[in-house]
C-alpha cells in the first residue's frame, strides 16, 4: 500500500484487499471520466475524499498538482494532502453547496457514495452545486444505491437501519421513488463521519429515474451507466456537462 490507513477511516472494515479494490475501482472510473472529457491534462475533484480510500490511487494516474480533494472532515483533508501531495479544500457551511470550491474549474469531478447518504432535498442540492464545479466540457462521476443495492437490501439489513426502515427503503424504491432513512441512534456504521455531519446523514435508495430527472433539471446528460458497477454494489453514472 502507498500509505497507511488512517485509524479514523470509516471506509476500512478490516479487509485491506477489499479496501484497496474499492478505492482502485473508483480511481478507474475517474480515469474513464477523464477519457470522456478529452482533457489533455485533466483537473480532478474528488468529493468527499474521506481519509483517502480513493485518493491514494489517483497520483498514479494523474499529476498530484491537478488533483483536488474536499471533505467536511478537516483531519481527513489534511491527511490526504500530507500523504498524497494533492490540493485540499475544507467543505464549509452550507455543506451541501460547496461554496468555497471554485466553479467551472474541473475536467472531472467524482462524488462517490455521497448522495447515497442524503435525503432527497439534500441530494438535489448536492447535485446542482456539484455540476457547477465542472468545466463546460467536464464529466462527473456519481454513485447511488440503486439496482444492485436494492437486491442486497432485500436479503438483509446490510445498512444497519432496522427492519422498519429497511422495508420503507424497499417500498419507496419499488415504487420508483427516492427513499431515505436516518441511521439508528445507536448505530456504529460510519459513526465517525456522522459525528461530523449530524443526523441529516443516513441511507438513501435512488431509482434511476430520479437521476435522469435531476440531470434534466441541471442541463447535463448521462453518457454512460453501470448498474452495480462499483464493488458489485453502487450504480455508477458518468454525466457530461454538455
Amino acid at each position: 500500500m502507498s500509505a497507511p490507513i488512517h485509524p479514523n477511516d470509516d471506509m476500512f472494515h478490516g479487509s485491506t484487499e477489499h479496501y484497496e479494490s474499492v478505492g482502485r475501482g473508483m480511481a478507474d472510473f475517474v480515469m474513464r471520466a477523464a477519457e470522456l472529457s478529452a482533457a489533455v491534462a485533466p483537473t480532478i475533484l474528488e468529493l468527499p475524499c474521506g481519509y483517502g480510500r480513493v485518493t491514494r490511487h489517483l497520483p498514479g494516474l494523474f499529476a498530484p498538482k491537478n488533483i483536488h480533494v474536499a471533505d467536511i472532515m478537516k483531519p481527513a483533508v489534511d491527511f490526504c494532502v500530507q500523504q498524497f501531495g494533492v490540493n485540499g479544500y475544507y467543505v464549509t457551511e452550507p455543506v451541501y453547496e460547496f461554496e468555497n470550491l471554485p466553479d467551472e474549474a474541473f475536467d472531472v469531478a467524482a462524488i462517490g457514495s455521497l448522495i447515497t447518504h442524503l435525503s432527497q432535498r439534500n441530494a438535489r442540492t448536492v447535485m446542482k452545486h456539484f455540476f457547477g464545479k465542472l468545466k463546460p466540457t467536464g464529466v462527473g462521476v456519481v454513485t447511488t444505491h440503486g439496482e444492485r443495492s436494492r437486491d442486497r437490501l432485500g436479503g438483509s439489513d446490510i445498512y444497519h437501519v432496522g427492519e422498519d426502515a429497511r422495508r420503507h427503503l424497499l417500498e419507496m424504491y419499488d415504487a420508483n421513488q427516492f427513499g431515505f432513512v436516518n441511521y439508528k441512534a445507536d448505530h456504529s456504521f460510519e459513526a465517525k463521519t456522522v459525528a461530523y455531519i449530524g443526523d441529516s446523514y443516513g441511507i438513501s435508495m435512488i431509482p434511476t429515474a430520479w437521476i435522469h430527472d435531476v440531470c434534466r433539471e441541471n442541463g447535463v446528460t448521462i453518457i454512460e451507466q453501470r448498474p452495480g458497477g462499483w464493488d458489485n454494489h453502487q450504480d455508477v453514472f458518468f454525466i457530461a456537462k454538455r
